[in-house]
């Protein structure tokens, strides 16, 4: 598993967390210079600093689907690359089980792949991970408030726990 790709899209978060800061900055030191050709020229102080608080907090979930989804793409290729390495047995059967996992793969569950580490990664770890997909889907389809999450998460805590995730699943191989 790649974790370089985790890695970069919290990266990219924290680019634009620290880009927030700067515009805060710049609106609260009424440093208007800075802020020509934005949204932010000529609004209110207090409605664009409030604005960019819930922007800040749409922004954290956000980056937490998008980090799921960058684990969930390498969770997937993972599991490929380990079936092809085991696949020594070179008869029909065993090809044909080969395609059929390259052909299915994609429509594999995720709780099913975290499920599939399970002599690799701990129960506790593989939960979270569930959770935090739980959180993940919860973000993706609308944020329905009528059903919520089991756990509400954020982008820094989840750049651990799948980083934890993935070298435990690396280490074992």
């Amino acid at each position: 598993m790649n974790q370089a790709v985790v890695d970069e899209v919290f990266s990219t978060y924290e680019y634009i967390k620290d880009s927030m800061k700067v515009a805060k900055r710049t609106i609260n030191r009424d440093l208007s210079i800075l802020q020509r050709r934005t949204l932010f020229i000529g609004e209110d102080k207090g409605k664009v600093l409030t604005r960019l608080a819930e922007v800040e907090s749409e922004l954290d979930d956000i980056m937490v689907l998008s980090l799921f989804a960058a684990f969930e793409r390498e969770l997937r290729l993972f599991i490929q690359d380990i079936l092809d390495g085991n696949l020594s047995k070179k008869n029909s059967t065993v090809a044909f089980l080969g395609g059929l996992t390259r052909e299915s793969i994609e429509r594999w569950t995720v709780a099913d792949m975290i499920d599939a580490m399970k002599d690799v990664v701990d129960e506790s770890t593989r939960g979270k991970a569930k959770q935090i997909y739980e959180y993940r889907n919860w973000v993706a389809h609308g944020k329905n408030k009528s059903k919520l999450p089991s756990i509400r998460t954020d982008p820094k805590t989840v750049q651990a726990l799948l980083l934890s995730f993935m070298n435990s699943a690396i280490s074992a191989q």
